[in-house]
């Protein structure tokens, strides 16, 4: 019992370093977006200031969030949730963003599902916290011009893939695997996807894991990228039972 709860001390506080390395680049950005508006009156500056602090904020919450939710009991706040209805909100969430980084934002259902096990608002968390890390990177690497970001489920073998995924080759298990055990020790743990801290995407882990399920790389319609596996609700079997 006391390891287990010091092993889980240990895993926040690396999660609390990442977080804490990547928040020092929106607020630097901030600082020069200020600079810029005060020097030139610039509009655009100051709305580049209100979409970098909102996207900072919302890591900040799903962050505290992932912490409330591991520390909450499985059976409470599990519920039948609409993996499409999810996604959709999700999209529309990261649509500013994606639009100011010149990505190509796109949302794929391969067919019609039931609703799945899981914490609604721990879950639009984790996807949107996934797609800031996929949209940044992207618009980062990119060699076309405007990159796309996926944002999709497909029905796996074990249940529903629900995940982020875009045209990186460099996304790997192996890669991924390393990222998971560097991440909160090293600044760029994600060296294969992004150059920030990336912790965005611990931050999604975090949250999938208080609902039984965790983060790895996937494909979809031939893009690589980072999905779960969720299961299909029980309370809709007995129903059509």
């Amino acid at each position: 019992m006391g390891r287990g709860k010091d092993t889980n001390i240990a895993a926040q506080k690396r999660l609390l370093n990442a977080l804490a390395e990547q928040i020092k680049l929106p607020l630097l950005q901030i600082a020069r977006s200020a600079e810029l508006a005060l020097q030139q009156g610039s509009t655009e500056a100051l709305n580049n200031i209100e979409l970098t602090a909102d996207s900072a904020l919302k890591l900040l919450d799903s962050y505290l969030l992932s912490l409330r939710l591991n520390q909450a009991s499985t059976d409470i706040f599990l519920e039948p949730v609409s993996i499409a209805a999810v996604l959709n909100d999700t999209a529309h969430e990261l649509s500013k963003l994606a639009s100011s980084y010149g990505c190509q934002l796109e949302l794929h259902l391969s067919g019609r599902y039931e609703p799945i096990m899981a914490n609604r608002a721990g879950l639009e968390a984790a996807l949107t916290s996934l797609g800031f890390v996929f949209i940044e990177a992207v618009s980062a690497s990119a060699s076309e011009p405007k990159p796309v970001v996926k944002l999709a489920a497909h029905r796996g073998k074990q249940g529903i893939v629900a995940g982020t995924f875009a045209g990186n080759e460099l996304l790997t298990a192996d890669m991924y695997h390393r990222a998971r055990r560097l991440h909160g020790r090293v600044r760029q743990p994600l060296t294969g996807l992004t150059s920030t801290a990336g912790a965005g995407v611990f931050i999604a882990d975090s949250l999938l894991a208080s609902m039984s399920t965790r983060l790895r790389i996937a494909h979809h319609q031939k893009l690589a990228g980072l999905a779960a596996t969720f299961q299909p609700s029980k309370q809709l079997n007995l129903v059509l039972s």
